[in-house]
Parts: structure tokens; C-alpha cells; sequence
């Protein structure tokens, strides 16, 4: 856990929950990439298992959920990873989802849960697995909602801030491998 997410997410003065009494657990269904290289006008992302591309496996004509949800892998090797999810999209079987009741922010109950998933998976099996029954007894600590809406606008502008460095350290390289190609013409 760093350091910012100590401060900012855990208090033993706010109340404990258990996931499954703020939250309906669901996952989504089986979906091929042959479903998905058959889509027509496809703008719906698809969430899977897997982490890389933010979760994304491809993209959908229609959508199955709409909302601010928390999404989480429960199969492999990345199961226990944590994503929050805003807008209309997809998810397979092997991706988790949570919709959480009015009066707790989305975005903060991801960040919480991101830190407190990993010792709830089974890493004793074959194929690592958090499945719904286990996920929603994970018992969380979560303020008042005007808290977690404060404090998940720090980790927003943060997460903001992360993906625009990353941008521009990307063109910083890509100018430098095209300055040292130049030099040895």
C-alpha cells in the first residue's frame, strides 16, 4: 500500500461493511473474440480478466451495463485487480461487478478495495480465483459519502495527472529513438 493510500484510504474511526450489503455482485457473460470480430458498428468496450489495456478485450455493437460500477478479475493469475467503470459497456464471465448502493462513491469503494482485494484470493489453486461469495464478505471501512466524494477527487486528479506524464514520457521517447536514428544515417 503506498504511502498517499494509507492516509487518505483507512481510518479506524469510519464504519466497517461488508461488500455484499452495499453492493449487488453480479458478472457478466461469456463473450468470444469470434462475437466480437463479427460487430458491425462497435463502440461498447468489453471488460475480461485481463489487466492489460485497462481490462479492455474489444468492443461490442450494444451494451449490457450502464453506470458507475467496480469491476474486478476473479480468474488467473491477475484475479483480485480492481477497476472502476463509468459509462455504458460489457463484461465477460471472468470479470466481477459491483453496483454499489446510493451513498457510497464508486470510484472511492475501487480504490479501497484495490488495496484489501489481494489477500482474499485463492492463490492455492491451479488458477487463482476471487469469486462473488468471497468478495462480498470482505468487510471495508468507508466514510461519510461527502468524504469519499472528497477524497476521490484527489485520487481523480492524481490518476489524471499519472496518465498525462506517461503520455509525454512516450513522445519524449519516441523523439529520442527518432533524434538517435537520425544521427546514424
Amino acid at each position: 500500500m503506498s504511502a498517499i493510500s494509507t492516509v487518505l484510504l483507512r481510518s479506524n474511526e469510519w464504519p466497517s461493511y461488508r461488500v455484499q450489503d452495499i453492493a449487488s455482485i453480479s458478472r457478466g457473460r461469456v463473450i468470444s473474440n469470434i462475437e466480437i470480430s463479427h460487430q458491425t458498428n462497435p463502440l461498447y468496450p468489453v471488460y475480461s480478466s485481463q489487466t492489460s489495456n485497462n481490462g479492455i478485450m474489444g468492443y461490442l455493437d450494444d451494451y449490457m451495463f450502464d453506470g458507475e460500477y467496480v469491476s474486478w478479475t476473479t480468474d488467473g493469475a491477475n484475479a483480485g485487480t480492481v477497476f472502476y467503470r463509468n459509462g455504458k459497456f460489457n463484461c465477460t464471465n471472468v470479470c466481477g461487478l459491483l453496483k454499489l448502493q446510493e451513498g457510497f462513491d464508486s470510484h472511492f469503494v475501487s480504490l479501497v478495495l484495490a488495496e484489501a482485494t489481494h489477500q482474499y484470493v485463492s492463490i492455492n489453486l491451479a488458477n487463482p480465483k476471487l469469486m462473488n461469495n468471497t468478495m462480498g464478505m470482505i468487510r471495508i471501512a468507508i466514510p461519510c459519502i461527502e468524504e469519499q466524494k472528497k477524497i476521490s477527487t484527489v485520487f481523480f486528479s492524481l490518476e489524471k495527472r499519472l496518465v498525462m506524464s506517461k503520455k509525454i514520457l512516450k513522445q519524449y521517447i519516441s523523439q529520442r529513438q527518432y533524434l538517435l536514428q537520425q544521427m546514424f544515417i
